[in-house]
């Protein structure tokens, strides 16, 4: 499917077709369904593949981290660029932490955060963990954004750049110039280019400002996850969204300790 076909724009919007379709990008869209998964299957929230061999991620008062999303690559119907084809990806946050684990100061900083790939699949179930009770703890001391496991499923697509990424101003400037003179235009544009929902590249939401546009974060250009939220069971806070982002030489590299976290809310 060519982005040409897949790009629908508003009449008022078709001469500006070329630059918005300069910023197109392959996405991988993620649905969920409440369902139990096993060790190895895609998921947010729920039990993840662990070897016994391995430390468990903790916090750095000892505490385990909660599994936030794992993303096994043999599901994924498409290869991004860069992406791991095979093995599982995983993504932790500190659910004793009120702001999850998120260091604002620096997003960087995987004191209260885990991501962790997995390149070689172990298959025998003894050599992995089974029981992680010890991660639960009492409903009033933890905090989690998804409130019930998860499977997932994926869709290919290809998005532009979105009105939240912090490049939209350089990229969208006569455009904005444009909608700017028409509410109802300007308020369908940003619905159009949101970025909102759960996924895999492609480009991000953001309730607040984009944190690449500050600090030393530029080289973080690929979005690796997004969970938005969703319905009751998926929540930042008050209906925000949270993102990873990471460099393109670290992700060749399958190097995930320099990702960057963030989520925020209204």
């Amino acid at each position: 499917m060519s982005d040409k076909v897949s790009l629908q724009l508003p009449e008022a919007l078709e001469q500006y077709r070329s630059i918005i379709q300069e910023t197109m990008n392959p996405v991988v869209k993620v649905s969920t369904t409440e369902r139990e998964t096993s060790l190895f299957e895609s998921k947010f929230a729920g039990n993840p593949y662990f070897p016994v061999s391995m430390e468990y991620p903790k916090n750095e008062e000892g505490n385990p981290l909660k599994l936030l999303a794992q993303i096994n690559f043999d599901e994924v119907p498409v290869h991004l660029p860069h992406f791991p084809h095979t093995g599982i990806l995983q993504f932790y946050i500190d659910g004793y932490d009120d702001v999850l684990g998120m260091d604002f100061d620096d997003g960087q900083n995987q004191a209260g955060f885990r991501v962790i790939y997995h390149k070689d699949i172990i298959q025998d179930d003894s050599q992995l963990v089974q029981d992680f009770s010890f991660v639960t703890v009492p409903e009033d001391e933890l905090f989690f954004p998804v409130e019930q496991e998860m499977g997932l499923s994926f869709e290919i697509g290809s998005e532009a750049i979105t009105v939240s990424d912090y490049r939209r101003d350089k990229v969208y400037a006569d455009i904005f110039d444009k909608i700017n003179k028409d509410e109802n235009l300007e308020e369908e544009f940003f619905q159009q280019f949101s970025g909102k929902g759960h996924k895999l590249g492609g480009y991000p939401f953001f309730t607040q400002e984009d944190p690449r546009a500050y600090g030393d974060y530029q080289e973080n250009d690929i979005l690796l996850l997004q969970i938005d939220s969703a319905g009751g069971n998926i929540m930042w806070s008050d209906s925000g969204v949270g993102n990873f982002f990471i460099s393109e030489e670290d992700l060749k590299d399958r190097n995930f300790s320099n990702v960057l976290y963030n989520w925020d809310c209204y």
